[in-house]
């Protein structure tokens, strides 16, 4: 059957814009070659020149279909040489402006900067058709990107915005949006960046889905969201796995490994980036070939840091980061890998003892205003490791001090709390460095400060006040309703299928009024870290007989620093195994003990294995630490959810635990203030009118169907005291909704996130809410108790384990009574526990106050 030469033109014209927007590659090649094979029958009729026009039309889109299923570049550059010989035959300025176009691109995906540049800037000068210069401002937008050219990579890409929008191309308006988004990013403003990139993919075509995400996740990683970036990434391989092939998969891969290294996740790390090398070198992508290389040596030096190698292991792998820095620098565009492989050859040299030679690697990396943050932070891990292991203690720490600088200048930008707890995952190196030099010093002030330093660089919030946000108000709200509603369902196969889609649907909807809550900037000041030696100087002067135990899980061991007026020690307490699984008994048998129900031979046994374990607790962590009168406790990860208060040697005493020694005021004055009784609790309403009555009027008191979270929220606002009797629930998996259950369905600590309560003390009378828990790697933990300490809150009060409702009613008012008269928060919750017969949860959390 013949084809006619319109009909070849239409299906050119049809072929091109459906793999455009589809990203079909593998169909797009199959339809333009068999264009190709037809235009050598078609009617002898039509003009050479028509024929050849086409003809170059048809092997451009072909050399485009093979660059992006991975075909050699010689290959696709062949192509292009021979559309170009085309374009000239047909005499036609804007075909030859094409085939610059698609050999720039080529040659951008190749890594080959200058010569892309040089491509798309001869593409610009012939093109005349808006339609046709429209991806060709999008590439040259970003090439500039990469060249790290902002400034240039926005102006190319608002000119493709606005050229998309007036020829109606909107799939590349949205592209262009996404990438000024990234331009953003590339200036430092993650928060920005992210609103961009979401408002351009809220309109984007499906086919786009998976590049946008792997450029979101960039951010997020950037960001220190690691777990959302590799969540991300994952959500891009399934879009992208259509592709079979193409290289945007491979990227997905990579960026998706680099965040398991991040994670911790080595050895998952280390075999997806393995996989993609060897996808890369089957399709002859070089840069992905050098990018998977380095992440499998980087995967490595995780392993060997995990297996605490020797000095061979390192040197062995500082070769292989030779070998590839090298390979890199011999490949046009592969800068990046080159300077990442000569930093991580740098810290393997560094940490097998060669510090001069670190060094030397060091002094040949490029400005550091050319070097991304993380990079930049690294510079100063490899510098600290090289100085302390020098021996040069003084300049070791300013490097590190260097690195916590260039970490706080990322953190102040970020104003959700959630964001900025997430950032440390990109100081733990830092840290650890800082932490293995003090620990190696023997002597107690080090380790203490070293550990402090870390802490405080993403300790509080990020911002004074969110701004208002509707959407993430009906996100919320309609959250809210999807969990209510499914508490409401009664029991039977149906009633859990549907309980099951509203959670889906609840947990959705949260995780996107997550995502909103990244967009704020930051506006908060970075705290400064207290040192061992100005906080033996304050509690001196202070005449205080507290103990400030500043705990830290490293090596396997639980480690502590003793504070105290007179000095300051080092105790290494325990293995972290150990102490963590009689938590976990401790945990279960607080459970168990929440019944009411409980039989009395049963409840005598189960409290006797509490007894016990609470005991251990108690002699490992605190005995051996030689604490015996008023203690400040500062631990993160695990710990900091122990049930301090309970443990036997504090009854009477003043029991403060936080996650950092953050230092607070004492101009706390008591006053009328908060109390509310939420639904299902039999003692609530009695437990909250009590506390009312000892505060006495001026008292906002919400019972009933009052006790709404809207009405919860105004109220809470600046409250000396705020006390809440309600059903608590802790999300491990998602810490930011951790909840109070109230008249209409779940309060969320995210809707608290801005509120005024630097005047307050908050007694929270719920069941396990003052759980943390470690979503992001840095260990910084998150709980409603956490959200409300970074927002300002004086001290919370909280339960770590289920808290019987008996016992909430009879203990809070003896707490309440205890702050209105003059007590401080830990010393009025001791004084209500200390006649308890039975350990009860409840911890003070706050700040130290002297």
């Amino acid at each position: 059957m013949g084809h006619t030469y319109a009909d070849l033109l239409a299906e050119v014209d049809a072929t091109r814009s459906h793999t455009r927007t589809h990203r079909q590659f593998g169909r797009g090649l199959r339809r333009y070659r068999a264009v190709l094979a037809w235009l050598d029958d078609v009617d002898g009729s039509v003009p050479d020149g028509q024929v050849a026009a086409l003809r170059a039309r048809v092997l451009v889109g072909i050399a485009a279909c093979e660059g992006e299923l991975g075909s050699d570049l010689d290959v696709v550059l062949a192509k292009l040489t021979a559309a170009a010989a085309m374009a000239l035959r047909a005499g036609s300025e804007e075909l030859v402006g094409l085939v610059h176009a698609n050999l720039g691109l080529q040659l951008l995906r190749a890594g080959d900067l200058d010569g892309a540049r040089h491509e798309l800037d001869a593409a610009l000068e012939r093109m005349r058709d808006d339609a046709e210069v429209v991806p060709v401002l999008l590439n040259r937008g970003s090439l500039r990107l990469e060249a790290g050219d902002v400034p240039g990579a926005a102006d190319d890409l608002r000119r493709c915005v606005e050229l998309a929008r007036d020829v109606g191309e909107e799939s590349f308006v949205r592209m262009a949006e996404h990438n000024l988004g990234y331009a953003l990013f590339l200036g430092g403003d993650l928060p920005a960046a992210l609103r961009a990139m979401d408002s351009a993919a809220s309109s984007a075509p499906p086919e786009h889905a998976g590049v946008g995400l792997m450029d979101k996740a960039a951010v997020l990683y950037e960001a220190g969201l690691l777990t959302d970036a590799e969540e991300a990434l994952r959500g891009a391989s399934e879009v992208l796995s259509a592709t079979r092939g193409s290289r945007d998969l491979l990227d997905s891969w990579l960026t998706r490994s680099r965040c398991l290294v991040g994670l911790g996740r080595h050895t998952e790390a280390l075999a997806l980036a393995r996989r993609a090398r060897a996808r890369a070198r089957r399709a002859g992508h070089v840069l992905l070939d050098l990018r998977a290389g380095f992440i499998v040596l980087d995967a490595r030096h995780g392993i060997l840091e995990e297996r605490r190698a020797g000095a061979a292991s390192w040197l062995a792998l500082a070769r292989d980061g030779g070998t590839l820095r090298a390979r890199a620098a011999e490949t046009p565009g592969a800068q990046r890998v080159a300077v990442d492989a000569l930093l991580l050859t740098a810290e393997a040299l560094a940490r097998g003892g060669r510090y001069a030679e670190a060094l030397e690697d060091l002094g040949a990396l490029p400005p550091p205003v050319d070097l991304a943050l993380g990079t930049r932070v690294r510079v100063e891990v490899v510098r600290a490791l090289c100085e302390f292991g020098a021996g040069d203690r003084r300049a070791g720490v300013a490097a590190v001090r260097r690195g916590h600088r260039l970490l706080a200048s990322q953190r102040q930008r970020l104003g959700a709390v959630e964001a900025v707890t997430a950032a440390a995952a990109h100081g733990m190196r830092l840290l650890q460095v800082d932490v293995g030099a003090a620990l190696a010093s023997g002597r107690a002030d080090p380790v203490f400060d070293a550990v402090e330093r870390g802490r405080a660089t993403f300790a509080g919030t990020g911002r004074v006040r969110p701004p208002d946000d509707p959407e993430t108000a009906r996100l919320v709200a309609e959250a809210r309703q999807h969990v209510e509603r499914a508490r409401q369902l009664g029991a039977g196969p149906d009633a859990a299928r549907q309980q099951a889609a509203l959670r889906r649907e609840a947990w959705r909807l949260q995780h996107r009024a997550r995502e909103r809550s990244w967009y704020a900037e930051g506006e908060a000041a970075v705290p400064e870290p207290t040192t061992a030696r100005a906080l033996r100087r304050d509690l001196r002067e202070a005449g205080s007989d507290r103990v400030v135990l500043d705990l830290s899980l490293v090596r396997g061991r639980v480690l502590g620093v003793r504070v105290d007026a007179r000095g300051a020690r080092l105790v290494d307490l325990a293995p972290v195994d150990e102490v963590l699984e009689h938590a976990r008994r401790v945990r279960a048998d607080q459970e168990v003990l929440a019944n009411a129900l409980l039989p009395g031979p049963l409840r005598q046994a189960v409290l006797s294995s509490l007894e016990r374990g609470l005991g251990w607790l108690d002699e490992t962590l605190l005995g051996a630490a030689e604490v015996d009168g008023p203690v400040f406790v500062a631990a993160r990860d695990r710990l900091v959810s122990l049930p301090w208060a309970a443990l036997p040697s504090r009854r009477g005493h003043s029991t403060v635990v936080n996650s950092w020694v953050a230092r607070g005021v004492a101009g706390w004055r008591p006053g009328p203030g908060l109390a509310v009784a939420g639904p299902g609790l039999g003692h609530a309403a009695r437990e909250v009118a009590a506390v009312a009555a000892t505060w006495g009027s001026g008292t906002t008191l919400l019972t009933g169907e009052d006790a709404t979270c809207a009405a919860v929220v105004a109220a809470v606002d600046g409250a000396p005291v705020v006390h809440v009797a309600a059903h608590g629930v802790h999300e491990p998996e998602n810490p930011v909704f951790s909840s109070l259950h109230l008249a209409d369905g779940p309060l969320f600590a995210h809707e608290l996130d801005g509120k005024d309560l630097t005047r307050s003390v908050v007694v929270l009378s719920a069941c396990d809410v003052g759980s943390v828990s470690t979503r992001h790697g840095g260990g910084e933990p998150l709980g409603l108790t956490s959200v409300l300490l970074r927002m300002g809150a004086r001290a919370v009060i909280a339960s770590v384990a289920p808290l019987r409702d008996d016992v909430a009613v009879r203990i809070m008012a003896e707490v309440h009574v205890g702050l209105r008269e003059g007590l401080r928060p830990g010393a009025a919750l001791a004084a209500a526990l200390a006649d308890e017969p039975e350990p009860v949860p409840l911890v003070c959390f706050g700040p130290l106050v002297l």
